[in-house]
């Protein structure tokens, strides 16, 4: 598709539920929100409870209006990344934190996969650490390791790439995340752009060379707080961008995102999408992680009710 359709998506939300639905297609669909607990919807029913707070027009019922923006779309007809903008007004209760009065946002990425113009398989994700971080009770760092990489770099080594694509760019590209910073840095391009955080000021949150790689991604290889092993489930897309599906498994971290773990060993799930140059090189980079299972773990109090079940009571998200 297209930037149009994009626009055009996000403008449904703004009109009604049935209007988002009509972009779906009914001969089979697969939806995921995943930092909602929403995995594998597949019914146009289901989708449109789902799709019911966020074309919410009432401004006194708590739920919200959701003010949706669009950053980019990289893709064509068949597949393509939205990476977006996100911040409600009128908005009492958010993942089952109190936010009345608390202005909040965050970025996320949606994939599509699309067939006759129409969504045959979305994968949506976003920043669920911004929201937390503007609302409390907590306050999670930008950086899973929580700081940035400090060690002295290990002797130069030569790091030759080699092309890869799919599933097997994937494997590599997890593999080396969480081992080898500097093999890392050789799949990407000269001029590069990676995101991994809601972007509020371009001088930190945006990595351009491979030194700022290493300053923020390099803990997650070196091992300065907890082992950290990527693996690839799934790659969505072709040899000229798509979305890898990735779990990571935590292990003898004292903290995640700067919150203390209690010495708990850490599982969550993530997607980061590529745009590959003419080489197979990385181009640009939009990575989410599913933050808010891990922050279940560690005691925060995220709710993630399943309102798109038919017997689910909207009233119950509402504070007592």
């Amino acid at each position: 598709m297209h930037y149009n359709f994009a626009v055009k998506w996000l403008k449904a939300f703004r009109e009604s539920p049935e209007s988002v639905c009509k972009l779906y297609d009914d001969a089979g669909f697969v939806f995921e929100d995943v930092m909602l607990d929403q995995h594998n919807i597949d019914t146009k029913p289901d989708l449109l409870r789902l799709f019911a707070p966020y074309a919410n027009k009432d401004p006194e019922n708590g739920i919200g209006v959701h003010n949706f923006k669009i950053r980019s779309y990289i893709g064509d007809e068949n597949s393509g990344l939205i990476r977006w903008e996100w911040s409600p007004e009128h908005a009492a209760v958010f993942l089952g934190l109190d936010v009345a009065g608390k202005p909040f946002g965050t970025q996320g990425h949606t994939f599509h996969v699309y067939e006759n113009g129409l969504i045959k398989r979305e994968s949506s994700w976003w920043d669920a650490a911004a929201v937390v971080r503007q609302v409390g009770p907590v306050s999670p760092d930008k950086i899973p390791t929580g700081s940035k990489h400090v060690s002295s770099p290990a002797a130069s080594s030569v790091h030759t790439f080699e092309p890869a694509t799919g599933i097997d760019h994937a494997q590599r590209w997890c593999e080396l995340l969480g081992s080898d910073t500097t093999a890392l840095g050789a799949l990407y391009a000269d001029y590069f752009t990676l995101e991994c955080s809601k972007v509020d000021d371009h001088l930190d949150d945006t990595i351009t060379d491979r030194p700022m790689l290493k300053l923020h991604l390099g803990g997650l290889a070196a091992g300065e707080n907890g082992t950290y092993t990527f693996t690839a489930t799934e790659y969505l897309g072709h040899e000229r961008w798509g979305l890898i599906h990735w779990n990571v498994k935590i292990e003898g971290a004292s903290t995640y995102r700067g919150l203390p773990t209690g010495g708990k060993t850490l599982e969550t799930i993530g997607s980061t999408f590529h745009q590959f140059d003419s080489d197979g090189k990385i181009l640009l980079e939009s990575t989410c992680w599913e933050d808010n299972r891990v922050f279940e773990a560690l005691g925060v109090p995220i709710v993630r009710p399943h309102y798109w079940t038919e017997d689910f009571d909207p009233a119950s998200l509402m504070p007592g």
